[in-house]
């Protein structure tokens, strides 16, 4: 079975004729400026908007954006740069509220590892011979499309073969669907995926709603701005600036509690605050540090001023106390970090953006069952 790239509807894969990324979408969500009218704003912004593409930048956002407009699921990776409309597969209520990294629970804690297969939750994915994963499709370095090959590659979707081929003996045996941020927690409570992988930051609020892995990534909050930016990281010189962040983030809530009294902006996905950038609507993005070194990797002109601004963990999410399913993946890492796959891909993505050898963060581990 192979792993199949699901582009838009009724348009050919990259790689033949298979059609089998999904995108998943809000509908109607309240922008910075307004409401997002699918209709009347597509055929206007198909004229008018096109991905700025700067020396050494070939990545384009995951979501339509003019004059502060935001649909999600669109890509521009494939269409020459001219940002298109995708269809809305999935509508769902409006998203959980921003995510909260503080808290009282160990976010280094997980269900102890096993490699049974027998529980509930794995039997599931096993009788339906492949698994159904979360993924961002436009970070670069994480989750992305190759432009050459046009295959999904990056340091999350090799974790994602990983679990394949522990579970199906094949690293292909699976479908990826596009999610985006805010939308993480909502596919996994429908239904839609098994898991996200997606560099989703294990907190406190989120367990309250689903279950997370051992911790896979070390990471924290970053500032990132244009070259030219005089703000020198977060603090007062962020007053009055346009600062853009994705919905249902933690940079949304750090942004939100900040004193320094910015204009926020918030976007369905943290490339898209990138785009924003580069067409100059927002001054500075707050994202993952692990995302902001893609992004500036992607991009010379930018830079990322101050420190990372917290410690995060980025986790395998699965629905909220599918404890067997935990377990599993729990042992699939242990497995992949100490069989040197974790160093690999780590060192054939992310070791040039960071300068600095890796390390995978230690879990502790639990019995919740």
């Amino acid at each position: 079975m192979s792993t199949t790239d699901r582009p838009r509807a009724g348009q050919a894969s990259p790689t033949g004729p298979a059609s089998r990324t999904e995108q998943v979408s809000r509908t109607g969500k309240v922008s910075r400026t307004g409401k997002v009218s699918r209709s009347g704003q597509v055929s206007r912004a198909r004229q008018a908007l096109r991905v700025l593409r700067r020396p050494g930048v070939w990545a384009a956002t995951a979501a339509l954006l003019l004059g502060g407009f935001a649909f999600a699921g669109s890509s521009a990776a494939d269409t020459g740069g001219l940002v298109t409309d995708a269809p809305v597969l999935v509508a769902h209520a409006p998203a959980h509220a921003p995510a909260d990294a503080s808290g009282g629970c160990d976010q280094q804690a997980s269900q102890t590892p096993s490699t049974s297969d027998s529980g509930p939750d794995v039997q599931k994915i096993l009788q339906r011979g492949k698994l159904v994963v979360g993924i961002d499709t436009n970070s670069y370095l994480w989750g992305f499309r190759d432009p050459k090959s046009g295959q999904l590659e990056g340091f999350d979707i090799d974790l994602v073969h990983a679990i394949a081929q522990s579970l199906f003996g094949d690293p292909n045996a699976v479908d990826f669907l596009a999610v985006p941020t805010d939308q993480r927690i909502n596919a996994l409570e429908t239904g839609e995926v098994d898991m996200v992988v997606r560099a989703m930051t294990i907190t406190c609020a989120r367990e309250q709603q689903v279950s997370f892995s051992a911790p896979y990534f070390t990471t924290g909050q970053q500032l990132i701005v244009p070259g030219t930016s005089q703000v020198t990281g977060f603090d007062s010189s962020l007053k009055g600036q346009r600062v853009c962040t994705a919905s249902g983030s933690i940079a949304e809530s750090k942004l939100q509690a900040s004193p320094y009294k910015s204009q926020e902006v918030h976007v369905a996905n943290q490339l898209d605050c990138l785009v924003l950038m580069q067409l100059g609507q927002v001054d500075a993005t707050i994202t993952d540090g692990a995302l902001a070194a893609g992004q500036a990797a992607q991009d010379p002109t930018l830079k990322l001023p101050g420190a990372l601004l917290d410690t995060e963990f980025y986790g395998v999410a699965v629905k909220h106390d599918a404890w067997d399913l935990v377990a599993r993946v729990n042992a699939v890492i242990q497995s992949y970090e100490a069989n040197g796959g974790w160093q690999a891909s780590y060192q054939h993505w992310l070791k040039q953006g960071t300068s600095k050898d890796g390390t995978p963060p230690v879990a502790h581990w639990v019995n919740e069952q």
